[in-house]
């Protein structure tokens, strides 16, 4: 049992010549311990010149805001790519062919809608160049007999159906049409059409006419 008020030493930490504790480690235990600051770190340099825990630190941030700045860089790349691929998706040429195909039959549906019977053998013409199908065939039937001229005027077209790989499309369309008989203006005439388009080689035609309703002014 040790002797109390002494300090037990073992035999690994005694000098050769039985003596106490060296004085190299008596002088490190009563030595006090330097406090921390908020400046400095528990790591510091190792002999070697290796870099302390504040410089590691530093580091790995500076390492961190490099991935950072190359990871913003590329999702600004990819975003930019994105809107390049949804603008020429199929999508948008869908919607440019039926802008198309909507511009195309405002236009053939004014033309079918308006006779002169002073320029007769010129406006069938062009009722034929506006169709295709039956309907060219058929529609210089409803020339009118009593010398009436109209005007048709589109007011408002939109498609309800389109396939633009078939080359087909349905429009909707409200026509005013302007009748003068003998000279003489008629009432204004307002009618809603359902007409068939088709594509052919040298563009959309009129396939089939439907009229929907007429109304006076």
């Amino acid at each position: 049992m040790a002797t109390p008020g002494k300090l037990k030493v073992s035999p690994e930490v005694t000098s050769s010549d039985g003596d106490a504790l060296p004085d190299a480690v008596s002088a490190a235990s009563s030595a006090p311990a330097t406090p921390l600051t908020d400046d400095t770190t528990a790591s510091t340099a190792s002999p070697d010149g290796a870099p302390t825990a504040a410089k590691a630190s530093r580091r790995t941030l500076t390492w961190a805001a490099g991935i950072a700045l190359a990871a913003a860089a590329a999702f600004a790349a990819w975003s930019a790519w994105s809107w390049h691929a949804a603008a020429t998706a199929p999508t948008s040429t869908a919607g440019a062919a039926r802008d198309e195909a909507v511009a195309a039959g405002r236009t053939l549906v004014a033309t079918v809608t308006t006779f002169d019977p002073q320029h007769r053998d010129q406006d069938l013409a062009h009722w034929q160049s506006a169709t295709t199908g039956a309907l060219q065939t058929t529609l210089p039937n409803n020339v009118p007999s009593d010398g009436t001229a109209t005007a048709g005027h589109v007011l408002d077209a939109g498609l309800s159906d389109l396939d633009a790989e078939a080359g087909t499309a349905k429009l909707l369309a409200s026509v005013e049409i302007t009748v003068a008989k003998d000279g003489t203006a008629q009432p204004v005439r307002r009618t809603r059409l359902s007409a068939t388009l088709a594509r052919t080689a040298s563009g959309w035609k009129l396939s089939s006419l439907e009229q929907l309703g007429v109304a006076g002014s």
